[in-house]
């Protein structure tokens, strides 16, 4: 049982996702974690917290390449009652920034992922890519994940969480506060971290599921 109210998914969702990226991509994640701080669970445990209460009942309709590709979330700075201080703060400043192709083209991604959710079109970028979430604050330092649309692919999502997790260890050498700074700061980043860790401890229950 996860210690906070708000954690996005249960322990039986956490174990079937689980069950699922190790199945998929856990001789990938451990060659991955090799030398660092994190573990399979760790990563699995991060992939719960961010996107798998988006795709985790859906497994039996997409493939694992789709699963990926359609992990395009969060609508702060557009969604009303939201608010994002990160760039973009919302859709207008993108477009002013990239233009109307590059805009669209993210626009029309989002879109893909909110008629697979039974939700109406909108005109909106979204900040969130791929299973981990890369923050779309990064795409002026990394625009090729983005208009690329390497979020498509696992290897790449799986790339920029370990390049910043290897970062926040970096700065704390402790496996929470890593964890935590990988979300950023103050009460929302502390029960982040703390549902990682718990969805972690789950994953380390689903032994025997990953590749020979």
């Amino acid at each position: 049982m996860l210690v906070y109210k708000d954690a996005p998914i249960g322990r039986d969702a956490a174990l079937k996702a689980v069950v699922w990226l190790k199945r998929n991509f856990g001789r990938e994640i451990e060659e991955a974690v090799k030398g660092s701080a994190y573990s399979v669970d760790t990563i699995c445990g991060i992939a719960c917290q961010e996107t798998a209460y988006f795709w985790v009942n859906m497994l039996e309709r997409l493939t694992p390449e789709q699963v990926c590709a359609r992990c395009v979330l969060d609508a702060s700075g557009d969604a009303p009652g939201t608010v994002r201080r990160a760039f973009p703060r919302n859709t207008s400043a993108f477009r002013r920034e990239y233009g109307d192709e590059r805009t669209q083209m993210l626009i029309e991604e989002a879109n893909k992922t909110r008629a697979l959710r039974g939700y109406p079109h909108k005109n909106w970028v979204y900040k969130g890519y791929g299973i981990f979430q890369y923050d779309l604050q990064f795409v002026k330092v990394d625009p090729d994940f983005f208009f690329e649309k390497q979020w498509y692919n696992f290897s790449a999502c799986l790339d920029r969480v370990m390049r910043e997790l290897r970062t926040t260890w970096t700065r704390h050498g402790n496996l929470f506060e890593a964890i935590r700074a990988y979300n950023g700061s103050g009460r929302g980043a502390a029960v982040y971290a703390q549902n990682v860790v718990a969805y972690s401890g789950f994953a380390g229950e689903t032994t025997g599921t990953m590749p020979a």
